[in-house]
Formats: C-alpha cells, sequence, structure tokens
C-alpha cells in the first residue's frame, strides 16, 4: 500500500447534511408590538418531529421595533409569563439539543445593545458590526453566548444576523473563538454567516487553526436561498431545491458536484401548514434520493476540522500496515479509505477489532471496487493496523 493512497472520506461514505433554522427565539412580535409565544412553541415542536438534526437560533434579547428591550431569555421578557418561559426554555434543554445545535443569532437580531448601559443604540447590529475591533466583537458575541448558558444552553456556535461581521470575516472568526473560549472553554467552534446561491461545489471552511493551541473556528455555509420564505405556493417554491422526482434542483445540483446539503429556512418561513408540510416533503426527497447522513452543524465542523487538520504515517510489513494518526480533534464516524492489493484477514483500531461488513457502517470495514473502507471513532493517536 502507498501511503499517497490513504483518503478521508465522508463519515460513512454519505454526505453530511444539515438543515438551518434562522431567526427563532422564544416570542415574536405581532402587529401590535406585543409578543407571542404560542407560536413559537408550536414551531419549535414541529421541528422536533423532522427527525432531521442541523442548527436552531436563540435570539437572547428581544427588543420592539422601536428599540424598546422586551427583556432576556435569562431574566424575563415583557408579556411573556415567566411559566411559559421555563417551559419552553426546557423543551430546548431536554428535546431541541437532541437535534439541533442552539445558538445566539447573536444578541437581538435588531438593534445593538449598548452591554455596559443596557440600551439600544441607533444602528442595526449587521451595520455596527463591519467596523469594529477583535476586542469589541468578541465582548459582544460573549453577552450573547452568557445569556445563553444562564439557561442551560450550550451554545457551540454563532449565528449571524444577516450579514454580521462579513466585511471583517477573519477578525469575526477571531472574535466567535475568543467568546466562546471565554464563556465555554470551547476552542473548537464555528459560525453561520455565508449563503452560497451559485457555487458549484460547497464546503465548510476552516477560518482559523492553531495548532499548537489545538484551537480552529470553522464556516459553515449554506448552500441555499430559503426557498420557502414569503412563498406563496410552497409545494411549488420547493422545487427549487430538490423536483418531485430528484431530477433537478439547487440541492441536487450540488449533490452531484459532492458538495455537503448545508440549506436554510426560517421560522417565519414554515409558520403555515402547508409552509411545513412542503418543508418536511423536502426532508422526504432529500431521504430518497441522495445517500446523507444528518448532523448538527458541530458535528460537521468536528469532522472538517478533523479531515482538515489530522496527519498520519504510514509503517509497512509483510504482514501488517499499520496507519498512525494524530488528530488535534476528535470525531465520531471518521472515515477513511486505501488502496488494498493483498487479502486482509482483520483490521483493528488502537487495540479493537473492526467489525468486516458489505458496507459502510460504525466501527467497520469493507472493501469496494478495490478500496478498503475503515470507519471508527477518531480519538487522539489512534493506530490502525491492517493485517494481512
Amino acid at each position: 500500500m502507498m501511503t499517497s493512497s490513504i483518503r478521508y472520506e465522508y463519515p460513512l461514505l454519505r454526505v453530511p447534511a444539515s438543515l438551518i433554522i434562522d431567526d427563532w427565539s422564544v416570542v415574536c412580535l405581532n402587529e401590535q408590538g406585543g409578543v407571542e409565544y404560542k407560536k413559537m412553541r408550536k414551531i419549535l415542536l414541529s421541528l422536533l418531529d423532522l427527525g432531521v438534526k442541523g442548527k436552531l437560533s436563540l435570539v437572547p434579547c428581544i427588543v420592539s421595533s422601536s428599540g424598546e428591550i422586551l427583556g432576556y431569555v435569562n431574566k424575563g421578557i415583557k408579556g411573556l409569563p415567566d411559566n411559559e418561559l421555563a417551559e419552553t426554555l426546557r423543551l430546548i434543554r431536554e428535546k431541541a439539543v437532541k437535534y439541533f445545535d442552539i445558538t445566539p443569532e447573536i444578541l437581538t437580531h435588531s438593534f445593538v445593545v449598548d452591554t455596559e448601559s443596557n440600551k439600544t443604540l441607533s444602528e442595526k447590529e449587521w451595520e455596527w458590526s463591519q467596523s469594529q475591533d477583535l476586542e469589541t466583537l468578541t465582548k459582544y458575541i460573549a453577552k450573547a453566548l452568557e445569556i445563553l448558558k444562564d439557561v442551560g444552553v450550550v451554545a457551540n456556535g454563532v449565528t449571524s444576523p444577516c450579514d454580521f461581521g462579513r466585511e471583517v470575516e477573519g477578525i469575526y472568526a477571531r472574535a466567535v473563538l475568543e467568546a466562546e473560549k471565554k464563556i465555554y472553554g470551547i476552542k473548537l467552534t464555528w459560525y453561520f454567516l455565508n449563503v452560497e446561491r451559485c457555487s458549484r461545489r460547497v464546503t465548510p471552511r476552516l477560518m482559523y487553526f492553531d495548532k499548537e493551541s489545538e484551537e480552529a473556528v470553522v464556516s459553515i455555509p449554506s448552500c441555499s436561498k430559503d426557498h420557502l420564505a414569503r412563498s406563496e405556493d410552497p409545494f411549488k417554491s420547493i422545487d427549487n431545491w430538490i423536483a418531485e422526482d430528484g431530477s433537478k434542483g439547487r440541492l441536487v445540483d450540488v449533490y452531484r458536484n459532492k458538495s455537503y446539503i448545508i440549506f436554510h429556512t426560517h421560522w417565519w418561513s414554515i409558520q403555515s401548514e402547508e409552509s411545513l408540510k412542503a418543508l418536511r416533503e423536502t426532508i422526504a426527497r432529500i431521504n430518497r434520493y441522495f445517500n446523507v447522513v444528518w448532523m448538527k452543524c458541530s458535528q460537521i465542523a468536528r469532522y472538517f476540522a478533523a479531515i482538515k487538520t489530522t496527519k498520519y504515517k504510514v509503517l509497512e510489513s509483510n504482514q501488517e500496515t499499520r496507519i498512525v494518526l494524530d488528530p488535534l480533534f476528535t470525531c465520531e464516524n471518521f472515515t477513511l479509505s486505501i488502496e488494498t492489493s493483498k487479502p486482509i484477514r482483520k483490521i483493528n483500531v488502537s487495540g479493537e477489532p473492526l467489525v468486516h461488513s458489505t458496507k459502510v457502517e460504525p466501527n467497520t470495514w469493507t472493501t469496494i471496487d478495490q478500496r478498503t473502507y475503515l470507519c471508527f471513532n477518531l480519538s487522539k493517536r489512534t493506530i490502525v493496523e491492517i493485517k494481512y
């Protein structure tokens, strides 16, 4: 076996897929400027039945259209009974986190809050962000993370409201990391900012990596616009993602180019029964026509960081081949493949045998068209022993 024949694959040899839900919080504003919570609870419960994984925003601070702060999810919100707030937060902690990463969509998804005076400024967050430095952005992001931590939510990444941080993305990426380290001690983090509507191939990006400190930041992009946004005919609109027969659509195009299937919508895009049914149909089509594995954004970020930074060396003899992997970031269902010319007797990973299988599953190995595929959980200094 030649060292150059080793190739890191998609997990389980399936394309990572993730559904991003933007703009959600415990309440929304009605036309009179008051808050509604039942609608948001209903949407939350609907998301839990989709059978997918991804990301759900939880906006920490609720601000009126005039800039009045109505409250914070950790302290109470004007017009929202405390027991109803507690119930929604319980559902998030006990149910939603099984399927979705919960992130702040920075602080308000509206006006900037002066964190010293606790008053809103005239600028919107996305406008303000484009001229800020590392220290200021870190402090602002940390405030949002701190609120979610206070209600028992581990937010391992963040979501940009609109194009927050786009013009200073390098600084923004570092600010996300510094804020995560400060609030949670997290050293591998991610953010959702970019929507790539036209790129032929869409993948995450490793935006920052420090080998010595074992730190990384991954950008998780959406590959498509929100085709359910303000749609008058949701079932017709989802054909823009994937047609009923799976023959065309934006998701079909990027799938054919071996892209990650990460796409987004907004809570207000799926608030009607028809639009929610259309989203369910989109998911059904993805599962029917694509070979995907649904993952949270944090799982995708971790896997991507692992395959981009893990170094290896190969030790060969007539009886066996050893692959020594030295990852900085561990992950589940790490999948690699090698060219094989000899019959393989067994494969061990860190002393434990992999099961010979006819398909790629966790803790197995299989041979397809003269390549052998191995799937296992990647831990620090993993030794793969291939015995002939």
